[in-house]
C-alpha cells in the first residue's frame, strides 16, 4: 500500500491539480478532461484524486475561484494607476477588459458553467463561494473608498455591475475589427470609470489636472453618464 502524501506533497498535488483544471477550461470548458486526465496531469493515479477533491465539479470550482482572485487583483491595483481618479479607473478597467479578452481559460465561462456547477455542487459549498464573492467585493470597495478613489456613494451592486460589464464586454472582443475593439474597450473603460470615479470638487488640484478631450478625460458629474 503506498504511503499517503506528506503535507508538502498535498500542496504540490493540489496546485497541478488546479492548474490542469485551467487548462482544461481553456481548452473547452469543464468537460474539456475526465478525472483520469487531470489526475494524470497532476502525477497522481485516478483514485488518488478524490484524497483531494470529492468530484471533478469541486475542482473546477476551486479553479475558477483562481481566475476569480486574478481578476480582483486587477481592481485592486487601480490606486497603482496614473492620473485622476477616473484615469485611473480607466487604466485598470483596461487591464481587466484585456485579461478576459486573452486569458484561454475564461472563454468557456459563461451561463451554462455556472448552472452545471451549481446543479453539480452541494448548497452549501455554493453558499460558501457567494460569501467568499461578497467579502472580497466589500474589501475592494472599501479600499477604493479609503483611497478617495470612487464616489462616496457607490453601492457593493454598483461595483459587481461593473465588475460584470467588463466580463461581458471583454467576452465580445475577440475577433472584432481593431478599430471596432479598441473604440469599444475605450467606450466601456471611460464610461465605466465616469460612473464610479469620485468626481473632483471645483479648484481641486486633480479637477485642474483633467487633459480636456483626451480619451480618460472621464470624470464627469454623474448626470452626464
Amino acid at each position: 500500500m503506498p504511503a499517503p502524501f506528506d503535507d508538502h506533497e498535498r500542496m504540490a498535488i493540489r496546485e497541478r491539480l488546479v492548474l490542469s483544471a485551467i487548462d482544461a477550461l481553456g481548452r473547452g470548458g469543464l468537460g474539456a478532461a475526465s478525472v483520469s486526465e487531470l489526475a494524470r496531469q497532476a502525477g497522481i493515479a485516478k483514485g488518488s484524486f478524490y484524497a483531494f477533491y470529492p468530484s471533478k465539479e469541486y475542482l473546477f470550482m476551486e479553479a475558477l475561484e483562481r481566475m476569480e482572485e486574478r481578476y480582483r487583483s486587477l481592481f485592486m491595483a487601480a490606486p497603482d494607476f496614473p492620473g485622476t481618479a477616473a484615469e485611473r479607473l480607466a487604466g485598470m478597467l483596461l487591464s481587466a477588459l484585456d485579461m478576459v479578452e486573452n486569458e484561454p481559460a475564461l472563454r468557456f465561462i459563461d451561463g451554462s458553467a455556472a448552472e452545471r456547477l451549481s446543479r453539480a455542487l452541494p448548497p452549501e459549498r455554493i453558499a460558501e463561494h457567494a460569501a467568499g464573492d461578497a467579502q472580497a467585493a466589500e474589501a475592494l470597495l472599501g479600499s477604493w473608498k479609503d483611497k478617495g478613489l470612487v464616489r462616496a456613494g457607490l453601492r457593493i451592486e454598483d461595483l459587481a455591475g461593473a465588475m460584470y460589464v467588463v466580463f461581458l464586454v471583454g467576452s465580445g472582443l475577440r475577433g472584432l475589427p481593431p478599430s471596432l475593439r479598441d473604440a469599444t474597450r475605450r467606450v466601456c473603460a471611460d464610461g465605466l470609470a465616469a460612473r464610479l470615479a469620485a468626481v473632483p470638487k471645483a479648484g481641486h488640484p486633480q479637477a485642474a489636472s483633467l487633459p480636456c478631450g483626451k480619451p480618460h478625460d472621464a470624470t464627469r458629474s454623474e448626470a452626464s453618464v
